[in-house]
């Protein structure tokens, strides 16, 4: 028999792709999984078995590895790496005023394995990041992995500048906001996606 493939969704940005299991290994829609993933090991949701026509859109490069099911060990595990990314959120937000960065931390993610971090936030304007990573991941002894939101292709959507394309929006766009394309101002970002978040602390339910 061979091995089984399935479309798996991670991450708080919904990220998701076609992990393959063993061949002994039956999944059903809303089973929560340990998945081998680019980000690391973490914990997915099964959303179905994969298809040829799944495959054609998701390439064999993008297949990772379906590890196991979630145990209670790994579920227990989550929470405690949830409160640890609690204090590396806190201490990233301090951190970024600190440094005095044009940017907000927005969400984190440990993961699973606990050697590897997503900082999920709003950048409005280039910067050195480089202070920031380096000092959360020698305190927090992860490695820390930036996710910018206004980059990503539904804030572009919901809030981008979609042609001009550059940081804080285009000539015509002020202190942030472009009276042509209706990208919204850094505060606006920041509100929204922070609204986001909370809804996500409020709602962490499993997919049924």
């Amino acid at each position: 028999m061979d091995a089984v493939e399935y479309l798996v969704g991670y991450g708080q940005c919904g990220d998701f792709g076609r992990f393959r299991a063993a061949a002994t290994l039956s999944c059903r829609r809303g089973a929560r999984v340990v998945v081998n993933t680019p980000r690391g090991v973490e914990v997915g949701t099964v959303l179905r078995e994969a298809t040829p026509r799944h495959a054609h859109f998701l390439p064999n490069t993008t297949v990772g590895a379906l590890l196991r099911p979630c145990t209670p060990d790994d579920e227990t595990a989550l929470d405690r790496l949830r409160d640890r990314g609690q204090e590396l959120f806190e201490r990233a937000r301090a951190l970024a005023a600190e440094l005095a960065l044009p940017l907000e931390p927005i969400d984190v993610e440990v993961l699973l394995d606990g050697t590897h971090a997503v900082l999920h936030h709003l950048r409005f304007a280039d910067c050195d990041v480089r202070p920031l990573v380096s000092t959360l991941s020698r305190e927090f002894d992860v490695q820390v992995q930036l996710t910018d939101l206004a980059r990503t292709e539904a804030a572009e959507e919901e809030h981008g500048c979609g042609s001009c394309g550059k940081d804080g929006g285009c000539g015509d766009c002020g202190s942030g906001g472009c009276g042509s394309c209706g990208s919204a101002r850094p505060e606006e970002l920041r509100d929204y996606f922070a609204g986001l978040r909370e809804k996500m602390e409020r709602q962490r339910v499993p997919l049924l």
